[in-house]
């Protein structure tokens, strides 16, 4: 089973556990549309190209929350928002883990030819 849905599921579990111990305030139209803001704005960046299935998680939390509001499941939809917030985290992270390890594997190479470049130094060859 793929380790972002394992990971998906514990928290959906985690944030139903919280909903039945804590009441918790109805998710807010600007909330959501801030969360649509981000969604579009990381799809665009590295986020969209490494880490899809956690926006297609968050766009689906979103499109749920506003399902939710006009059903006046007010914690519900909280809960699927909080849920496209973490799903989007979890996104930008794993969008930024990938550029740097893309930077590094360049300087690793860089750094490879420079290391190759002084052992013919050394051995007196001309560049």
């Amino acid at each position: 089973m793929n380790r972002s849905a394992i990971i998906t599921g514990f928290l959906i579990l985690n944030l139903v556990n919280l909903s039945l111990a804590v009441e918790i305030p109805p998710a807010s139209a600007q909330r959501l549309v801030q969360l649509e803001q981000r969604l579009e704005k990381a799809a665009a960046a590295t986020a969209g190209e490494y880490a899809k299935s956690f926006l297609d998680a968050a766009k689906a939390a979103i499109a749920d929350a506003k399902i939710n509001i006009a059903a006046g499941k007010g914690n519900l939809a909280t809960l699927q928002t909080d849920l496209a917030e973490i799903q989007l985290n979890a996104a930008d992270a794993k969008g930024a883990t990938k550029e740097l390890l893309e930077k590094i594997a360049v300087r690793r190479s860089e750094l490879k030819k420079m290391e190759a470049r002084l052992e013919r130094f050394r051995n007196g060859e001309d560049d």
